[in-house]
């Protein structure tokens, strides 16, 4: 269970390729996609050899194409999601566990690129959605959880399985109702397009206030855990209100009457959605 405790906060502040020795392969440059080759090589190279004495060439094959996928696009896709630093992760997270006190605007920065536009990276924009802090702290929770747990000897393998089971089908179902609210909200003429793995990074964020409802529960007791909860569920609500306003606003222009008054409904049923979610998943006596 205590596998890779220790480098659960081991930030990557030079933006090189960096960190090897997290799950992730954090950073920036060429480097990521070799981290993830190696990552994957190696991870996979037993089981293409497996694959290879039962079904000769032809399952190596298969499993060496699968792989080229996932060190090709998706890891150069997945780079934006990774480019942070310490000095972004901390206003982040200061910016989720307290989202009144973010001044200024919630709007994403673009930068000019060859070939259009693109928005700045985390490290450069703090409203940019990053996959680091959910990855993190999805890490941290099934850790704090599996402490817990042993603390009350009723730790098994099952258990810690059963909890990643839980944490990602809670994950799946955030950004379920994300794509689903905006898919609601897309009318004929304006179709709302947000690429799904900001949908994973903002679904995601909730394991930040679920760690800390956990890690409130191991020190204050029931009573905490609830203010926790009940905190968490709020500045949760708040900054995805904030953040899908932002979203529709930024795609359209023309908010008519009737659509605004749907489109609050709809961020109000959002924010509401988060309280069982974090309920279920804070809920491990």
């Amino acid at each position: 269970g205590n596998g890779h405790h220790g480098h659960t906060h081991s930030f990557d502040t030079t933006g090189g390729g960096g960190g090897g020795n997290m799950n992730m392969g954090m950073g920036g440059g060429p480097n990521l996609a070799k981290e993830a080759g190696n990552l994957f090589g190696s991870s996979f190279s037993p089981l293409a050899k497996t694959a290879v004495a039962a079904y000769g060439e032809k399952a190596q094959h298969f499993v060496q194409s699968k792989m080229n996928f996932f060190s090709g696009p998706l890891t150069k896709n997945l780079q934006y999601y990774f480019n942070v630093n310490t000095k972004y992760v901390l206003k982040k997270i200061k910016l989720l566990l307290c989202p009144f006190i973010h001044k200024g605007s919630w709007t994403r920065m673009p930068e000019q690129v060859p070939g259009g536009f693109q928005f700045k990276p985390p490290r450069h924009d703090l409203n940019a959605p990053d996959l680091y802090i959910p990855a993190m702290a999805f890490n941290t929770y099934c850790v704090l959880a599996s402490i817990v747990y042993a603390s009350q000897d009723t730790f098994s393998p099952e258990k810690f399985g059963a909890l990643i089971w839980a944490g990602l089908l809670i994950w799946g179902m955030e950004v379920l109702i994300l794509k689903t609210a905006m898919y609601l909200l897309s009318t004929p003429q304006m179709t709302l397009g947000v690429p799904l793995f900001d949908h994973c990074a903002y679904g995601g964020y909730v394991f930040l206030h679920v760690t800390t409802q956990v890690f409130v529960n191991m020190f204050a007791g029931h009573w905490g855990y609830y203010v926790a909860l009940a905190w968490g569920t709020l500045c949760m609500g708040v900054f995805l209100v904030k953040t899908l306003k932002r979203i529709l606003y930024s795609q359209t222009r023309q908010a008519s009457k009737q659509n605004s008054k749907r489109q609050s409904y709809m961020l109000l049923g959002i924010a509401l959605a988060q309280l069982p979610l974090m309920y279920w998943l804070g809920y491990i006596q």
